[in-house]
């Protein structure tokens, strides 16, 4: 439901939300990477999908072949926006590739965790990827596009792509095989104005000492995301 997400996003973490097509709702948030609500996608299709910006789309789609990854969708030119292609990674999970890109580049977001510099509420901070072998994965990402990668807890590889968020890679949860967090500075009271505003939360918010709080939630399309906090 494109317009009731875009009113829910635009009220709770103040988007701002502009029709591009009959399926497609670009959004801004108040720091890091801009987007897309999608409508009617196929059954079985990930929540969220992250872009990685290239300067050759099939170029980089070929090398993604070479290195075992698979193609999801060939390259193909959105007016104004540029060339895009989508790629399923060795562990089967979808990422796409742009040459679209913000003038100037999109500044690096880290992970907003502990003392770590915190971003403007409403912000996409943090992405979690799953990946079924962690190591494999860091190999893949960091031989291709660059990527830093850093073992932390058990079934979960931080990344850094040096630009836009970071997040992690996780081995626990196929079935959810990508994940967006947005920052909130109170997870607690977000969650309850998610619950108002047609969204669902889904159980507890879960604070760890010392690192951040966590929750999550659907949105009114049901879609799964994150919220960050102190």
């Amino acid at each position: 439901d494109a317009a009731a997400s875009s009113t829910f996003y635009s009220k709770l973490f103040g988007w701002q939300l502009q029709p591009m097509s009959a399926d497609l709702v670009g959004f801004a948030t108040s720091a890091g990477p801009p987007g897309a609500l999608r409508s009617n996608v196929p059954a079985g299709f990930p929540g969220m999908v992250p872009y990685i910006a290239v300067p050759d789309v099939d170029a980089m789609l070929a090398r993604v072949v070479a290195a075992g990854g698979t193609v999801e969708k060939p390259g193909w030119n959105v007016p104004m926006v540029g060339r895009l292609a989508r790629f399923k990674d060795p562990s089967g999970t979808i990422y796409g590739l742009t040459t679209s890109a913000l003038t100037g580049g999109l500044p690096r977001i880290p992970m907003p965790l502990g003392s770590n510099p915190k971003p403007p509420a409403g912000a996409i901070c943090s992405l979690e990827m799953f990946a079924a072998d962690g190591a494999a994965a860091a190999r893949f990402f960091n031989e291709l596009f660059g990527w830093g990668t850093l073992p932390t807890m058990t079934n979960y590889m931080a990344f850094d792509p040096g630009a836009g968020p970071g997040g992690v890679f996780q081995s626990h949860t196929p079935s959810l095989p990508a994940l967006a967090y947005v920052y909130a500075t109170s997870v607690e009271a977000k969650l309850a104005e998610i619950a108002d505003a047609g969204g669902k939360k889904l159980g507890e918010s879960m604070r760890m000492p010392g690192v951040g709080c966590f929750g999550y939630f659907t949105d009114p399309s049901g879609t799964s995301m994150g919220l960050i906090g102190p």
